[in-house]
């Protein structure tokens, strides 16, 4: 992946060409009989670094540097930003294109005046959000507006609000970008905004994020905040908003795109309120009826009353059981639940207690990379307008070639770490509660127990250790992650798993190595890898669990299927949508001490290094992933 090999083939150029005409693909190719200008602009659109020192030399002796930065450079980075908004370039190759650009600036630097920010078209704060340790989206948008003539303020991660108002302040800067990757993110900026409009500030910002979407700026975060606020959905996003922000490009156009956005949104909305409605209207026919009966009747009435109309009323593939009790005041409360089996089997995990794995081999843990993950989601290698052609031979000639590298170089460098710890332990589910159980007296509670074994267990040798307490679904089967373990009226005590795994701290340090020496392509490439090593990691480890438990049988003979839930059970991550309480990352903490594979805990719940993920494994057949609405 050396960005001083120079291939034979160039996708980007067939990829234009297959989008020109005859006249334009004659012009991309034969680029030694265009003009100085023309030929900088087309190393800026194809990425060409190589001997781009001498080309610039020769534009000095017509240009100023800052001209040829303005006028000629930016005018090719303008052209990549079209071809990728329209789906005719890849985000590698405009990364590819930013590198050039970086590198020709850098090399024209010493022919400009030393003035901050000189030139610059505007200046944004960029930052993640308090809390949160992911970055490759901010820096993306770093990327972006630094090499298409906007300077750039990157603060970094886990950033308070106050800190990117001081550097807005100091900077004198003309907005704020706040970045995030989880649903906790979304809320701190919330908060952000809310803190910034009882300032009486109107800063404009822009936002991004994997768990953000255009509906939720637009409807809620402007409910908050009236100053100039955006939604970035991508890299160039942020890019257009700055040159609305400070040019007033396209205003108008893009107001009328956002409004056609919104409306199909909505459209979208409709849809699944619809459908939602259908869904769970037997669920709403027996809260209604215990509505009606609140106010009076007997309790063995009101009972068969509620339970008769959910007879009636659920159909099967939506039943739910429907429980009423006394609260304690004498007040009957509705309880609906799922009709998820309580009486499964429960596996014998080989041991009770935490272990630590270390030393993993690389090799094994590659062969559980989702590679559509890795490659559509993380590096972006999306078809779009291009052929199946055209994409297929992108796949062969630059992303499998960029994998298998990459791979190499991880094992080579021991670049990626793969670690783990993971433990079992007895658990009961009361309710929407999960209870695990210690030994009364064991010497130490975060190794394998000796004095309770999976055999010896008895309910006068443990006690309740923590609970966590799950959300149920409103609507639907009324899931919730305890239904699918053994309730505390059992006799038996049920099992269940937890890990903490990482691809280790170094995978952090060299992702930044990377992007702080502007290797753009590489630091995409190798942060996407090192993610999902971590994904792939769990993956592998979860099989091993379903081994150890007994029932690996039922694993998928393809590992491509695991990805789809090929086998008997389910990994649930904290911060997901069955459990969405991202401070449940502190019990598992206190169960598992991950800190003793580097793995630490941000003051928002989140992993560190960004390269780790956690999970609670449930072995019963019936669990599957679910949302909570």
């Amino acid at each position: 992946m050396s960005l001083e090999r120079r291939c034979t083939y160039d996708p980007l150029v067939e990829l234009m060409a297959y989008y020109a005409d005859a006249k334009t693909v004659a012009a991309v190719i034969d680029t030694e009989n265009l003009s100085i200008e023309e030929r900088l602009k087309q190393r800026i659109i194809g990425g060409d670094r190589l001997g781009i020192d001498r080309d610039l030399t020769t534009a000095l002796q017509t240009y100023p540097a800052l001209a040829i930065i303005n006028d000629i450079l930016l005018d090719g980075m303008k052209v990549v930003g079209e071809l990728f908004g329209s789906g005719q370039m890849q985000l590698p190759f405009v990364l590819q294109s930013a590198e050039t650009m970086k590198a020709a600036v850098a090399f024209l630097e010493p022919f400009m005046d030393k003035v901050e920010g000189a030139g610059a078209k505007g200046t944004m704060v960029l930052a993640t959000v308090k809390g949160d340790v992911h970055d490759i989206g901010k820096n993306l948008v770093d990327i972006i507006l630094s090499n298409n003539g906007y300077r750039v303020v990157n603060l970094g991660i886990k950033v308070p609000v106050e800190t990117m108002l001081n550097a807005m302040e100091e900077h004198k800067a003309n907005a704020i970008g706040m970045s995030g990757l989880l649903v906790k993110s979304t809320a701190i900026m919330k908060e952000n905004l809310e803190y910034m409009q009882a300032r009486g500030l109107d800063v404009p910002v822009v936002l991004g994020g994997a768990a953000l979407n255009r509906r939720f700026v637009e409807k809620d975060l402007r409910a908050v905040y009236t100053g100039k606020l955006d939604y970035a959905q991508d890299a160039f996003d942020g890019l257009r908003f700055m040159q609305e922000l400070t040019e007033g490009v396209q205003a108008a156009e893009r107001e009328s795109i956002e409004e056609t956005k919104l409306g199909m949104e909505a459209k979208i909305q409709a849809a699944e309120d619809a459908d939602l409605a259908s869904v769970s209207v037997e669920v709403r026919a027996a809260q209604d009826v215990y509505a009606a009966s609140s106010g009076g009747g007997t309790g063995a009435a009101l009972d068969a009353s509620l339970r008769l109309q959910a007879d009636q009323e659920n159909r099967a593939d939506y039943a739910v059981n429907v429980r009423v009790h006394d609260d304690g005041s004498h007040q009957r409360v509705l309880e609906l639940t799922s009709n998820v089996s309580r009486n499964e089997p429960v596996p014998v995990p080989p041991f009770y207690g935490s272990r630590i794995v270390e030393n993993v081999l690389l090799d094994k843990v590659f062969e559980y990379i989702n590679e559509i993950a890795l490659i559509r989601g993380q590096w972006q290698f999306k078809r779009s307008k291009t052929t199946e052609v055209e994409y297929n031979r992108q796949m062969k000639e630059e992303a499998y070639p960029a994998f298998n590298e990459l791979k190499l170089r991880s094992k080579r460098e021991k670049l990626l770490e793969p670690k783990l710890v993971y433990g079992y332990f007895p658990c009961k589910a009361d309710g929407n509660d999960l209870v695990i159980y210690k030994p009364l007296a064991e010497p130490d509670i975060h190794s394998t127990w000796t004095t309770v074994t999976p055999t010896s267990i008895q309910e006068k040798n443990v006690v309740e250790w923590m609970r966590y307490s799950f959300p149920r679904q409103k609507d639907g089967r009324h899931l919730c992650i305890s239904d699918y373990f053994r309730p505390v009226s059992s006799s038996d005590f049920d099992v269940v798993a937890f890990h903490v795994v990482t691809a280790g701290q170094r995978a952090t340090e060299y992702a930044h190595t990377l992007f702080e020496s502007g290797n753009f392509k590489d630091y995409l490439f190798f942060h996407g890898l090192s993610v999902e090593t971590a994904e792939a990691l769990a993956e592998y480890w979860h099989k091993i669990v379903r081994a150890e438990l007994g029932i690996g049988s039922k694993d998928a003979d393809d590992v491509r299927r695991l990805f789809s839930q090929g086998y008997q059970g389910s990994r649930y991550s904290f911060g997901y949508p069955a459990c969405p309480n991202l401070d449940d990352q502190v019990k598992l903490f206190e169960l598992l001490r991950p800190e003793r594979i580097g793995v630490t805990l941000t003051e928002e719940y989140q992993l560190v290094p960004e390269q780790s993920t956690s999970a609670i494994v449930c072995h019963h057949r019936e669990a599957r992933y679910f949302n909570i609405s």
